[in-house]
């Protein structure tokens, strides 16, 4: 291929700045296709890795995403020597929308693979929560190029970047308050262990495991912090480790991972069928209507806001989509994580943690490191059922706003809208008497039809209308 058919094919590639920091590859796009580079700096660890079958094995056992080499590298950046192919994530989560449960279980997999890599001379260069990811099945690690051989007798080298990315918050979150996994948005390098230390009760902190792993590692890194910030020359002792005491390390890291569990304080939503305005003969037409349009659109992915317990991400995930299950409350996308992840139920549902109102923005350097929930989008169809009236009087959105930021999002949405004189509303107004945004049928109408075009509708005996709503083209 000429240098001018090179530069046109390179013009074309979607370079995945989520992967600019590490000099060993880089991961881009191209045609719809995930592909990643790996450059000089990786090549070693990477024939060595792949010629003693560690990326086959792993994948087998699926912990770690497959991968094709492939042979055609002239749309591949400059420097690439050899070029995969990844199958493309149905979505890209991040941790502060993640469960408890699905942090937890994304440290377990790091040392699941640690037990797996030493005794064959290697490890895990990095020990990044951005590197796990669901592929649709399963968590799994998405980083090939984190596989490195290990430096002998050296303690792990992820070892801090492991406790500040899974030990830490998971610690803070259930024994102080799991809200606190949001400061992963603060903090998108791994939480600083001392703030952790501080924030923990002062029982906690010295409970055997968190007090090796936690307490006394922030304690000699602060030391070791203050004498670097001083001038002072900083003489560091490089403790010997084996392999046997390594393994000891990852294991200990294991005993104390397991043993940190979150006990849920509310429940509400996870009762929410015992509090609701519904009748069973509402729930089950709005049940049929959410899956009579899925079946009629057999969209490939659905962005299910508002989610509650899931209950239409069940059904549209049994209707063949991947769904983007996003609830507000932790407890319950704890709730619907253990549903999904540890039963036998559809494995096509992705529970998330996110305030509407404040949606996941873009974060990182130049703030495109890390993506915002908009340009992980769109979605083939959004539900939003029993959610704008919160929007409106819980978050002060205006309908207008709403619908099109729900434009933004997706091709087509499925919304519903409770009326003025429903109860729950009736329950969010009862201290506000008139002082609040606009909020009637009519100005739903006006609203939405601005960005969408009304496809179908059906009414519930309860008053509420769910509406069939297409993305005008121009909108």
């Amino acid at each position: 291929m000429g240098k001018s058919r090179r530069r046109e094919s390179i013009a074309t590639m979607n370079r995945i700045d989520g992967s600019f920091r590490d000099p060993s590859g880089r991961v881009f796009g191209k045609d719809g296709e995930i592909y990643r580079s790996v450059f000089a700096p990786g090549v070693m660890d990477f024939e060595a890795a792949r010629g003693v079958g560690l990326y086959r094995r792993l994948i087998d056992s699926g912990l770690l995403l497959p991968y094709q080499e492939v042979g055609e590298k002239d749309f591949a950046p400059e420097g690439t020597v050899y070029c995969l192919q990844h199958p493309r994530l149905p979505f890209v989560s991040y941790p502060w929308e993640w469960s408890f449960s699905m942090l937890k279980d994304a440290a377990l997999l790091h040392l699941d693979i640690m037990e797996q890599l030493v005794p064959h001379g290697f490890w895990l260069r990095d020990a990044s929560a951005f590197n796990v990811q669901y592929d649709g099945k399963r968590l799994c690690l998405i980083d090939t190029l984190s596989i490195g051989q290990r430096i002998p007798n050296s303690p792990w080298v992820a070892y801090r970047q492991f406790c500040a990315h899974f030990l830490a918050p998971l610690a803070m979150a259930a024994y102080g308050d799991v809200r606190t996994l949001g400061l992963w948005r603060n903090y998108i390098d791994g939480y600083p262990l001392d703030l952790v230390v501080r924030m923990l009760p002062v029982w906690r902190r010295y409970l055997p495991g968190l007090f090796l792993h936690l307490t006394l590692h922030a304690r000699f890194q602060n030391r070791a912090d203050r004498k670097e910030d001083l001038g002072k020359q900083v003489t560091v002792r490089t403790p010997k480790v084996s392999d046997p005491g390594l393994i000891g390390i990852i294991r200990s890291l294991r005993r104390v991972i397991t043993g940190i569990r979150w006990k849920r304080s509310s429940r509400i939503w996870e009762a929410y069928e015992n509090i609701r305005t519904y009748q069973a003969e509402d729930v089950t037409a709005k049940s049929e209507y959410v899956e009579k349009i899925v079946r009629r659109l057999r969209p490939g992915i659905v962005w299910d806001l508002g989610a509650n317990v899931g209950e239409y991400s069940m059904i549209a995930a049994a209707g063949g989509a991947f769904v983007v299950s996003v609830e507000g409350d932790p407890a319950c996308v704890e709730h619907v994580y253990q549903r999904v992840f540890h039963t036998e139920e559809s494995k096509h549902v992705l529970p998330l943690t996110m305030d509407l109102a404040n949606p996941s923005p873009g974060l990182g350097w130049d703030s495109r490191e890390r993506l915002s929930l908009k340009e992980r989008g769109p979605a083939d169809l959004l539900l939003a059922l029993a959610l704008i009236h919160h929007l409106v009087f819980s978050s002060g959105v205006p309908l207008e706003g709403i619908a099109k930021w729900f434009s933004s999002l997706t091709k087509y949405a499925l919304v519903e809208f409770v009326p003025p004189t429903d109860p729950m509303v009736r329950k969010l107004l009862q201290n506000r008497g008139t002082d609040h945004l606009p909020y009637d049928l009519n100005e739903f109408l006006a609203s939405f039809n601005t960005f969408f075009n009304l496809e179908d509708h059906v009414t519930l005996n309860n008053g509420r209308t769910v509406y069939l709503l297409a993305r005008k083209t121009d909108a």
